[in-house]
């Protein structure tokens, strides 16, 4: 792990939909340049680990720190776990951008107006600064021609470096993918993964759900196996994928790699 400060910590978080326990004790923390890569088969609590931290679900127990605050969480009067302060919560989503597996891109919108949208709105930009930190995002992701193009016209990939550009935009401590490549054709992947790759050569923190064993390999810090909703097995991406202790997680790689 990276031995600079500590960006985002997760401890002994647990969540459930009705009878479903979908997570059950999950820890999990990236320090500031790490790649924390998340594996694991459908079902077993990968992307709702992702919208916890995002704050787009609500944990039943546990314990969140972004950028050394803690999110307050308490119960109403129903009995209801919720969080005690919700600027607080709009704050600290703010430093977890998420980059969704449909892209989530506004129809309505250019690309240019999807990427500003936030940072004016939400982190009051001016709106000239929002557009030119835009373009410079636009460019990173390799579609700045595309900016006054709407999301239809685009291919899937460019809707996903779109989303990528959307979610740097906002200037994130981490940034989070719930499988971004799932949704795309083969032959449009590779564009995406290379967007990645760059944002790991230039130390973003990053907490990726993937089902991309190369990438994992290659670029993560840590690799995490979730399996019914508990973390069965971690480490570095040269000691795991080369010996497992896990017997279902040799049965998941065999199937995956």
């Amino acid at each position: 792990m990276n031995q600079n400060r500590v960006t985002v910590s997760v401890e002994n978080l647990y969540k459930s939909f009705g009878s479903l326990q979908v997570l059950s004790g999950v820890s999990v923390s990236a320090s500031q340049g790490d790649v924390i890569s998340v594996l694991g088969a459908s079902g077993s609590g990968k992307s709702t680990l992702l919208r916890c931290i995002n704050f787009l679900e609500i944990p039943d127990k546990g314990k969140i720190t972004i950028e050394g605050e803690e999110i307050v969480l308490t119960k109403n009067r129903r009995g209801e776990i919720v969080p005690t302060d919700t600027k607080q919560v709009e704050r600290c989503r703010t430093k977890a951008a998420m980059v969704f597996q449909q892209f989530n891109l506004w129809s309505h919108m250019t690309v240019l107006d999807n990427v500003i949208e936030a940072p004016i709105h939400v982190l009051k930009r001016p709106r000239k600064e929002a557009i030119e930190k835009a373009k410079e995002y636009l460019e990173k992701v390799g579609i700045y021609d595309k900016q006054n193009s709407y999301p239809i016209h685009l291919s899937g990939g460019q809707q996903q470096r779109a989303a990528i550009a959307r979610a740097l935009a906002m200037e994130p401590a981490v940034m989070l993918f719930d499988e971004p490549t799932s949704a795309l054709d083969p032959e449009l992947v590779g564009e995406v993964l290379l967007v990645m790759r760059k944002l790991v050569d230039e130390g973003r923190t990053m907490i990726v759900v993937t089902h991309e064993m190369g990438f994992a390999r290659e670029v993560s810090s840590r690799v995490i196996f979730l399996n019914d909703g508990v973390i069965e097995e971690e480490g570095i991406p040269s000691k795991i994928f080369e010996s497992q202790k896990s017997a279902r997680f040799r049965q998941f790689l065999a199937t995956t790699l």
